[in-house]
C-alpha cells in the first residue's frame, strides 16, 4: 500500500529499450503499478525524444511515456503528462501491446 504520491519524472533522449523473448516487458519513461492500494496521486511526466522501445516475442509489452495500472486501486488522481517526439514504440508477436503517451488501467 502507498500513502502519498507516486511520481515519475523522466527525460529520455536518443535511447533504445528492447525486450526480446517470451513474456518480456520494455518500459521507457513509464510508471507501472501492480497489485497495490494507493491513496494519493500517481503522476508520470515523461519527455521521450528520438527513442526506440521494442518488445519482440510472445506475450510482450512495450510502454513509452505511459502509466500502466493492473489489479490496483487508486484513491486520488492519475496524471500522465507525456511528450513523445520522433520515437518508435513497437510490439511484435502474439498478445503484444505497444502503448505510447497513454494511461492503461486493467
Amino acid at each position: 500500500a502507498v500513502k502519498g504520491a507516486v511520481i515519475n519524472q523522466s527525460n529520455v533522449q536518443g535511447a533504445a529499450n528492447v525486450a526480446i523473448g517470451k513474456d518480456n516487458t520494455a518500459n521507457m519513461g513509464s510508471t507501472n503499478i501492480k497489485g497495490s492500494n494507493i491513496k494519493g496521486a500517481v503522476i508520470n511526466r515523461s519527455n521521450v525524444q528520438g527513442a526506440a522501445n521494442v518488445a519482440i516475442g510472445k506475450g510482450n509489452t512495450a510502454n513509452m511515456g505511459t502509466v500502466d495500472i493492473k489489479n490496483a486501486s487508486v484513491k486520488g488522481a492519475v496524471i500522465n503528462q507525456s511528450n513523445v517526439q520522433g520515437a518508435a514504440n513497437v510490439a511484435i508477436g502474439k498478445d503484444n501491446k505497444a502503448n505510447m503517451g497513454s494511461v492503461v488501467v486493467e
